[in-house]
């Protein structure tokens, strides 16, 4: 492996950027030619000897990582961003893991996509392709076909919150609504093995059985369920295989504490250890070579609950509306009443002055912001006629419920944007 840097990966995504007039210089575009995770899932085939001419092309620095393995261990952590990442390390300085990475690793870094969230991103990393193109485009997304907005990570109406699975139940199961192969099918097809080490109240989500066609998906309870099952699996596993472990907690810490709790540092230290000594058991003579991957769906950025921001009590902005806002809080998608769209965007520019940059969806779907075409079907009624694209901290809140978040995603800021991809060799 050669020497290049999670720093120097940075680096070169920054000098790639796109001059937009709705960019701040903290802000980073989605990288879709290489330096994405969306660029992952072709590189991870790649390496197994598998082809993915579905996918959007490798990751640029694919070849400094190795040519060819027999079986890939890939470890997501949710809402790991790099930013936060250093921090940790320094907290966590005596954890075997990390040195490990230190001395041994290949560190590297990846923008998310846009939006940089967890059911769109997670989804481009199970595809292989961005969000303009496979179509959950946000946490909650105007559905033209449906008649309702649906929010993938329970696929159910939003309308009728905290309930699992009704569109399901009403006769549309969740593998029909990627239009693209995913990871688990194309490997399969491909005499190939891959499982997916997912929490236990995930396991059988409807997001999850989207995704995660044809893989072999293996809940956990805690990390020492979680840390046997990948052991006991990898060392039956012929080649090629593709393990996929995903620990969420992180995210949920952050969101709900703020990403410097001591609850993140904690559980993530237990989690490296408990990987750590996996990777040891893993070592057995006779099964090939094996990448080690570590990456994250999106980082996160530091805010607190503003009452201000609550779109419920801006009637001027409601009254303007034919449904309520979609997309994220801070990359928020707009529909506007017929000839509103000018009212609306001077209350908020009168309102937030220069907290946000109002754009129309049709820029930014021209512009590669949700990827290249070819685009979903109904890409343009997903993103709504006008985006509000956070700047800083900013954000906005319209769901029927408190706002308590501490942390947030789904904008542009490197915080959010910026994720390390890091590799070692068994």
């Amino acid at each position: 492996m050669t020497s290049i840097t999670i720093e120097s990966t940075i680096a070169e995504i920054r000098q790639r950027q796109p001059q937009k007039s709705y960019l701040d210089p903290g802000m980073i575009f989605p990288d879709y030619q290489g330096f994405s995770i969306v660029n992952l899932p072709a590189s991870l085939c790649s390496w197994l000897g598998v082809e993915a001419e579905s996918m959007a092309p490798g990751i640029q620095h694919q070849a400094d990582f190795g040519d060819r393995y027999d079986h890939i261990v890939l470890v997501i952590v949710d809402g790991l961003g790099s930013h936060q990442l250093s921090c940790i390390r320094n907290r966590l300085a005596g954890n075997p893991f990390l040195q490990r990475l230190q001395s041994d690793a290949l560190e590297s870094a990846l923008t998310s996509i846009a939006p940089s969230s967890t059911a769109s991103a997670l989804t481009s990393l199970w595809t292989g392709v961005p969000a303009g193109t496979h179509g959950l485009i946000g946490y909650e997304t105007w559905m033209r076909s449906l008649g309702m907005v649906v929010n993938f990570l329970i696929y159910s109406p939003v309308a009728i919150p905290m309930t699992q699975g009704l569109i399901s139940s009403a006769g549309i199961p969740p593998t029909s609504i990627l239009p693209v192969s995913t990871l688990g099918e194309l490997i399969a097809e491909q005499n190939g093995q891959v499982r997916s080490h997912m929490p236990i109240f995930l396991a059988n989500s409807n997001l999850t059985n989207a995704q995660m066609v044809s893989a072999s998906v293996i809940p956990y309870r805690r990390f020492g369920d979680l840390w046997e099952n990948v052991v006991e699996t990898f060392q039956e596993s012929a080649s090629p295989s593709l393990d996929v472990i995903y620990w969420n907690d992180m995210d949920t810490y952050g969101h709900l504490k703020g990403i410097w709790d001591e609850r993140i540092f904690s559980d993530l230290g237990s989690f490296f250890d408990g990987l750590e000594k996996a990777l040891q058991r893993m070592k057995k003579p006779g099964k090939g070579r094996t990448l080690v991957l570590l990456t994250a769906d999106h980082g996160h950025i530091e805010n607190t609950p503003d009452p201000r921001r609550d779109l419920k009590l801006h009637p001027e902005v409601m009254s303007r509306l034919t449904i309520l806002p979609t997309g994220e809080n801070r990359l928020t998608y707009f529909y506007p009443k017929d000839g509103q769209s000018k009212g609306l965007s001077d209350y908020i520019k009168a309102t937030w002055p220069g907290e946000f940059f109002l754009v129309k969806g049709a820029e930014l779907i021209a512009d590669g912001l949700f990827g290249p075409a070819p685009h979903h079907s109904e890409i343009d009624s997903r993103v709504g006629e006008l985006i509000a694209i956070a700047r800083s901290k900013s954000y906005f809140w319209w769901p029927n419920r408190p706002d308590r978040l501490h942390s947030r995603h789904g904008g542009l800021s490197e915080e959010e944007m910026i994720v390390p991809l890091i590799g070692l060799t068994l």
